[in-house]
């Protein structure tokens, strides 16, 4: 983990990378109620990865993917509207994991609050998981949020 220069002070800018998931919901849920206690904004963020595997993407699929991100972080901005919290969104093309933390320093957030997936503790050694990849590199404080319908207690 990346060591913060931030640990005093109060936290304003939340970041919150979205799929969709419930995960991803519950993680917003979880960035929405703290923004609420300390008049904070919520930036939502929902990455196209064309990262994993370029030669399988063309262009007009890049755009396609990019056109449901957009339509997901609208769907979310909608869904959170009316709960006295201020909230904008992005969509952002790249390595997930990285392109959370440069758009954690681009907005100046305070926090990122992050889903993590189901994944047991072995798989996510094996493969890595973007929440964990956050958690190494971010320079400001980092929540996970669990998955509310795994048994965090599986692996």
């Amino acid at each position: 983990m990346v060591p913060t220069e931030h640990a005093s002070e109060p936290v304003r800018s939340i970041l919150v990378p979205t799929d969709g998931s419930d995960v991803a919901n519950a993680a917003l849920d979880r960035a929405v109620a703290l923004a609420a206690d300390v008049d904070g904004t919520v930036h939502v963020l929902a990455v196209v990865d064309t990262t994993t595997d370029p030669l399988r993407f063309d262009s007009g699929l890049v755009a396609d993917i990019e056109d449901a991100k957009n339509e997901l972080v609208e769907d979310v901005l909608e869904a959170v509207d009316g709960r006295q919290v201020e909230v904008s969104g992005a969509v952002r093309r790249g390595r997930p994991a990285s392109t959370i933390v440069d758009y954690a320093s681009e907005i100046d957030a305070d926090l990122i609050v992050v889903g993590r997936t189901g994944e047991s503790r072995t798989a996510a050694a094996l493969l890595g998981s973007t929440a964990d990849r956050v958690v190494r590199t971010a320079s400001v404080p980092v929540i996970v949020v669990p998955d509310p319908e795994t048994d965090e207690t599986a692996d």
